[in-house]
């Protein structure tokens, strides 16, 4: 994934609307931006796809380290490896 410059945080950051807040920013609700706007950060437009770039994110960018994550506790853990052991088994 590629680095938001400076000049496209603007697009996707706005003043929290909390008055105790002191002026922090805080992300967009993403349903808010313009889907192309979304596609320009560059982040995955699937759901699983999504989880598995923050599995290895995690695990300090490696796929390897991905596939062989121990964190059985993790939400994303049966995810990790881009695809969902769920989906069509039945019972």
């Amino acid at each position: 994934m590629r680095t938001v410059n400076k000049v496209d945080k603007a697009l996707y950051l706005e003043p929290n609307p909390n008055t105790t807040s002191r002026g922090y920013l805080v992300g967009r609700l993403p349903r808010n931006i313009k889907t192309a706007d979304l596609r320009e950060l560059g982040h995955p437009e699937r759901p699983i796809k999504a989880i598995r770039a923050k599995c290895i994110d995690c695990c300090g960018d490696s796929m390897s380290e991905a596939r062989k994550c121990t964190a059985l506790g993790c939400a994303l853990w049966p995810m990790r490896m881009g695809t969902n052991p769920f989906y069509g088994k039945g019972g």
